[in-house]
């Protein structure tokens, strides 16, 4: 009842809200300051080279919110407290030159930005009959930004950046999807006009074991019904909140946590030197596609696209040109765009290869 009361009910002397807040304060499993008050479970954890916290709904209805670093645990404890009760805050984060250089970072892209798409419009205006490879360049570009956008929007709002930039950063968006269509159907209608390339003739040098290991990956991505989107937008934010649970509760990282690959717990060199070997491994890409897809099958994560091109550009110097043929079409059937140009080259490959057709223009 006291803990009630100094949540919600008389004010006191700050002195004697310290007391109570610690008196109410548990330790969990992995040694974390930990607080439940009804449904909601605060957790403060060392991380960034100072203290943070979670708060977060303990049946997971809602997303857990993750706060700034603080210089101690006792400013993390009282600012979750606070924030909890709706207060005004009482510490600024573990350094408030870097919120404001953060912010000052955000407002230089977001001009840096409008500068970029003034110079795309008119670099497309004034040249009307732009190669396929001219128009590569601006295509990475606008599809970089578009893809970052939506979440950068959200920093804006949570540095501290001005309105009006937001609000030019909101209108932002429409360009930059206006500019990816336009260069998307001058690339498409390049590729039109090029004439029929001859058929290439299969001469597989794939031993049996990989060209079964392949057909069984086919076999796999052709069976599967396609995900709706909003689904598998759910079921992700479901795998998302109980991943970061897990992590709390445990004490590991987020990738441990989530189940990921092995090979991805590598320092950078070790993961360089073994992706040097695995990328001209089928058998491993095939066996690491195969787990991929699985696993976006039960929690909506969506595979990486550096092994499925792998898989392609592996079968094309194995001269098997039906199998690449026939695996783009299936990836491609499951995820015909995505976050990034590894997923757009693979979309352009399929349409090389005849695997999907491409638009056509009137």
């Amino acid at each position: 009842m006291a803990l009630f009361d100094w949540l919600f009910g008389k004010s006191k002397a700050r002195k004697d809200k310290a007391l109570t807040a610690r008196a109410g304060w548990a330790v969990s499993e992995n040694g974390n300051p930990m607080l439940i008050e009804g449904s909601t479970r605060i957790t403060v954890f060392q991380q960034d080279r100072g203290w943070k916290y979670c708060i977060s709904d303990i049946e997971d209805r809602e997303e857990p919110y993750f706060s700034e670093a603080y210089s101690d645990k006792r400013e993390a404890q009282e600012e979750a407290l606070a924030r909890l009760r709706g207060e005004p805050a009482r510490h600024p984060p573990h350094s408030a030159s870097y919120v404001e250089n953060r912010r000052e970072r955000w407002e230089a892209q977001i001009r840096d930005r409008a500068q970029l798409i003034e110079e795309i419009q008119r670099y497309l205006s004034e040249n009307s009959d732009l190669s396929i490879t001219a128009l590569r360049k601006p295509e990475a570009k606008v599809t970089s930004h578009l893809n970052q956008l939506e979440w950068q929007i959200a920093e804006y709002r949570r540095a501290g950046v001005s309105v009006d930039l937001i609000t030019i950063a909101e209108k932002q968006k429409p360009a930059l999807t206006r500019l990816a269509k336009e260069i998307s159907s001058r690339i498409d209608a390049k590729l039109a006009q090029r004439p029929p390339r001859k058929a290439l003739v299969s001469d597989s040098q794939l031993s049996s074991d990989l060209a079964r290991k392949v057909d069984e990956l086919i076999r796999l991505f052709a069976d599967k019904p396609v995900m709706d989107e909003n689904e598998r937008e759910l079921l992700y934010r479901q795998t998302t909140r109980a991943t970061t649970a897990k992590m709390l509760d445990e004490g590991i990282t987020y990738g441990q946590a989530s189940g990921a690959p092995e090979f991805l717990n590598q320092d950078e060199e070790s993961f360089r030197i073994f992706m040097k070997q695995a990328d001209q491994d089928l058998g491993w890409q095939c066996d690491t596609v195969t787990d991929s897809f699985n696993r976006y099958l039960e929690t909506g994560e969506i595979p990486a696209p550096h092994y499925p091109m792998r898989i392609a550009i592996l079968l094309r110097k194995a001269k098997d040109f039906d199998r690449e043929k026939r695996f783009l079409e299936v990836w491609c059937k499951h995820f015909p765009s995505g976050n990034g140009a590894t997923y757009t080259r693979l979309v352009e490959r399929a349409k090389k290869s005849g695997a999907i057709p491409l638009k056509t223009h009137v």
